[in-house]
């Protein structure tokens, strides 16, 4: 760290650049914490891109009669000043202009280095908008004046699923606190380091390769089924190996020392899942069914008593540990007597949903029903609730997805029912699918403030990344795919393939704005072509197909058609193009192979199925 005895010589340069202020100082606590001077390096950093030239970061302040912009990060004495003693809540943030700089102060584990985010992106205006591609406006200074923020995110956890979002310091910037694993994964995850505040982990299981859906992992049946065959489900009188008998106690105490014993083996974990198997199958012994009896008939009563049980074990030795467990499928309604330990979160799915519409659209009865289940689980969960929820077709990343515009209204559903976190399951795999940047960047935001305002995400994301010319095609592009379903009546779940939303007017619509958007973008540079040119892929791959109906129809409609006449060209092409940009897998998948068969199944398709 630098001291004050240099502010002289920077300021001195400063002045020879042609700096029309003082060049900032950032003011550290006498003894500050990693994560305070991992909040001091970022602001440097961001204020070095916006300046041009890099601010002191000291613990002393300036003693030489100059007056620069000082900015407190952490908990120094002008941030206890201004914000007294209160209590930080998780994840807090408190910015506040004060004489001669600016307060960036917060909850001690990660607030600070959020703050100073926050700083840079609401005060000076730096977008994030992916891992590796950023704005830092010029500027000859920095507003430190007329700066009023406390926040207190409403939900305390917060995971996006994209594979873009795994990079730890974008993670940290779009303000992603937790971090799990799963099979559906051909890349490596990096979690948030310590010096960039950590986060909230999932014990991952090493046998299928996920942190979720447990029964198995603890205990395989290849290990234990010959000998305790009454362990596993009754179905149809018959004990077979698909979920596990949870009113069996030896079971259960054998469940629970295989729990400890991997909670004693990953000192780095602070939830682990407790929880069914992803199949049907619940036990139909005597023993379960009067416990679901006592519970309203539901399965979720035996399941939610048996992650109650193995929380109060785990507790004894492992208090900082929250057992996380499914409200899904056949568990999602909710028990009408047993309720969660405070150190058990519910986690509740809406895969069944229509994402075509928000959750709330009481049209829809497959909504209808979760947000009735939603609202029970608010009553019996309390602040014990975690949702899960599908944001991707996972059918086909790179297919157009008709969700964009009920992400918002669903993630205030989740805030208004007192959802403590939030998991948002993107297209992990993919590094084209469609719209996914956009996507991780609206999600992110409104995870962190549900009440920001979407079209103003969307539209500077839009003009920001795409560029300004390729922006309004765009628009209307995102505003044909998701008007399609509610145009044709159709419901859209997070599995689809074709695009049928879309009659094929519309499909030749669609591609008629996205190739409006790319001739747009070409003409404003390099950088917004490449990013219009990806999401192009989404609209060639419907094309594809329906490569002859959908051509034939142009030339009787008379409308220009771009592609090339030959479909055997166009789908080389397709491929070549995914290839290029490092693609590994077009859908969900363990199979690392997996997308050299979806280009085979191109290759094979009778091109003239109706769109």
């Amino acid at each position: 760290m630098r001291h004050a005895q240099g502010m002289g010589l920077l300021l001195a340069l400063a002045a020879l650049c042609g700096s029309a202020e003082p060049v900032p100082v950032i003011i550290l606590p006498d003894s500050p914490t990693v994560i305070e001077q991992s909040a001091a390096k970022e602001l440097a950093d961001g204020l070095e891109k916006i300046l041009t030239i890099r601010p002191e970061i000291t613990s002393t302040l300036p003693s030489d009669g100059k007056t620069p912009p000082l900015f407190y990060v952490g908990a120094t004495k002008a941030s206890k000043t201004a914000r007294g003693d209160k209590p930080w809540p998780m994840d807090g943030v408190f910015l506040k202009s004060v004489e001669k700089g600016v307060v960036l102060d917060g909850d001690p584990a990660r607030g600070p280095i959020y703050a100073a985010d926050l700083y840079l992106e609401k005060v000076c205006g730096v977008r994030w908008w992916t891992s590796t591609e950023a704005t830092y406006p010029k500027r000859d200074h920095v507003p430190t004046v007329g700066i009023d923020i406390e926040h207190d995110p409403p939900f305390k956890y917060r995971e996006t699923y994209y594979l873009d979002g795994f990079d730890p310091l974008f993670k940290v910037r779009s303000k992603g606190n937790f971090s799990s694993l799963t099979r559906y994964m051909l890349s490596d995850m990096a979690f948030v380091p310590p010096e960039l505040g950590g986060d909230h982990r999932l014990y991952f299981f090493k046998g299928r390769r996920s942190a979720y859906h447990s029964f198995f992992e603890v205990l395989p049946p290849s290990v234990y089924f010959k000998d305790h065959p009454d362990w596993y489900s009754l179905v149809r009188g018959k004990r077979v190996a698909k979920q596990l008998c949870l009113s069996n106690a030896e079971m259960k105490a054998e469940y629970i020392r295989e729990t400890l014993k991997r909670l004693s083996e990953d000192a780095s974990v602070d939830f682990i899942q407790v929880s069914q198997n992803d199949r049907n199958g619940y036990c139909e012994c005597e023993a379960c069914r009067a416990m679901m009896e006592e519970d309203g008939g539901t399965p979720a009563g035996p399941y939610l008593r048996f992650a109650n049980e193995v929380a109060e074990a785990v507790e004894k030795t492992f208090p900082h540990v929250r057992i996380d467990t499914f409200a899904y499928q056949f568990t999602r309604k909710a028990p009408a007597k047993t309720r969660p330990r405070h150190n058990v979160v519910v986690r509740l799915c809406d895969i069944e949903c229509d994402f075509a519409r928000p959750l709330s659209d009481a049209s829809s009865a497959k909504n209808a029903a979760f947000v009735k289940d939603l609202a029970d689980w608010r009553r019996v969960a309390g602040g014990n609730l975690f949702i899960w929820d599908y944001l991707a077709d996972f059918s086909s990343y790179m297919m157009p997805h008709p969700n964009l515009s009920s992400i918002a209204p669903n993630i205030r559903l989740f805030a208004e029912n007192g959802a403590v976190g939030v998991f948002e399951q993107g297209d992990a795999l993919c590094s084209a699918g469609s719209f996914a940047p956009l996507r991780h960047y609206l999600v992110s935001h409104l995870l962190w403030d549900p009440a920001d305002d979407e079209k103003r995400l969307i539209d500077e994301y839009l003009m920001g990344y795409y560029g300004r010319a390729a922006a309004p095609h765009l628009a209307a592009f995102i505003a044909l795919i998701d008007n399609g379903p509610k145009r044709h009546g159709m419901a859209v779940g997070c599995y689809h393939e074709g695009a049928a939303f879309l009659d094929a007017m519309e499909k030749l619509e669609a591609a008629q704005l996205m190739d409006a958007a790319v001739a747009a973008a070409d003409a404003e540079g390099a950088p917004f072509a490449a990013r219009v040119r990806r999401e192009r892929l989404s609209v060639d791959q419907y094309m594809l197909l329906n490569y002859d109906i959908l051509r034939d129809l142009a030339a009787a409609k008379n409308i220009p058609w771009t592609r090339p006449h030959s479909r055997d060209e166009a789908v080389e092409n397709w491929i070549r193009e995914v290839k290029a940009l490092g693609v590994r897998a077009a859908r969900e998948t363990t199979d690392a192979g997996d997308l050299e068969k979806h280009f085979n199944r191109l290759r094979n398709r009778n091109s003239r199925t109706a769109p």
